[in-house]
């Protein structure tokens, strides 16, 4: 069974215009994508999906494949089915371009869960008490067996009573069977999905389950200007 991650990339940022090509310490932020998700040994191809040639053009000086997409893309995941059309790939992993530091051995396990034949499946990890309220950051919950029952930007569970289970963070890294991945950008928005704007939320409305792997690794992504400057400073001082 061939994995394939593929990172999409796109230059037109909101918040961070060119957001793919910032320097991080010597390399742009795709490239350090890149090279982390290559060290994964389960998954067998790395390739970056995008819809500006400045992107394509930086991936091949780093030796990275790079497929062009429609700018029309609504999101990441239908650019990351866009490439994958042209690829022989049993199952498919979205690794967002912003993830400048994600833990390997949480991808391994999503492939892993792909090839035992899970249809979707994506990662959490604890969060910690500022980030329960903080609808940046997407909470979910899950059944005894490990499926996603939903995600909110609200805080879930709520603790009416003492919480006796952790509460987590999702982590925006999706594994897809091929099939579930063509089903799924084919899918119309939902009402959720978009009450929420959270596109997962589509999958479960529509009765795909999607498997969570509980990663206990560091995960550090960078959507702003100023997140990149509280990274640089972090990895300055140590």
């Amino acid at each position: 069974m061939k994995v394939v991650a593929v990172i999409p990339a796109r230059y037109a940022s909101s918040r961070f215009p060119g957001k793919p090509l910032a320097d991080i310490k010597g390399k742009t932020m795709i490239q350090r994508i890149f090279e982390q998700v290559s060290m994964c040994e389960d998954i067998d191809d790395v390739v970056i999906a995008t819809d500006d040639p400045r992107i394509a053009d930086a991936a091949r000086t780093f030796g990275a494949p790079a497929v062009m997409t429609s700018p029309e893309c609504r999101s990441g995941t239908d650019r990351v089915a866009q490439a994958a059309l042209g690829m022989a790939a049993d199952a498919i992993i979205n690794v967002q371009g912003d993830q400048v530091v994600l833990d390997l051995a949480a991808l391994s396990r999503i492939a892993e869960e792909l090839r035992l034949g899970c249809a979707m499946v994506t990662a959490a990890t604890p969060a910690v008490p500022e980030e329960y309220g903080d609808p940046n950051c997407v909470k979910v919950v899950c059944d005894t067996r490990g499926y996603a029952l939903y995600f909110s930007r609200a805080s879930i569970p709520h603790a009416r009573n003492a919480l006796k289970t952790p509460v987590l963070k999702h982590i925006g890294i999706y594994g897809f069977s091929a099939e579930t991945l063509a089903r799924f950008t084919a899918l119309e928005p939902t009402p959720l999905e978009t009450a929420e704007s959270l596109e997962q939320l589509r999958a479960l409305e529509n009765g795909i389950p999607i498997k969570v792997i509980i990663a206990s690794g560091e995960f550090l992504e960078i959507n702003t200007p100023q997140d990149r400057e509280r990274v640089l400073e972090a990895w300055q001082d140590s």
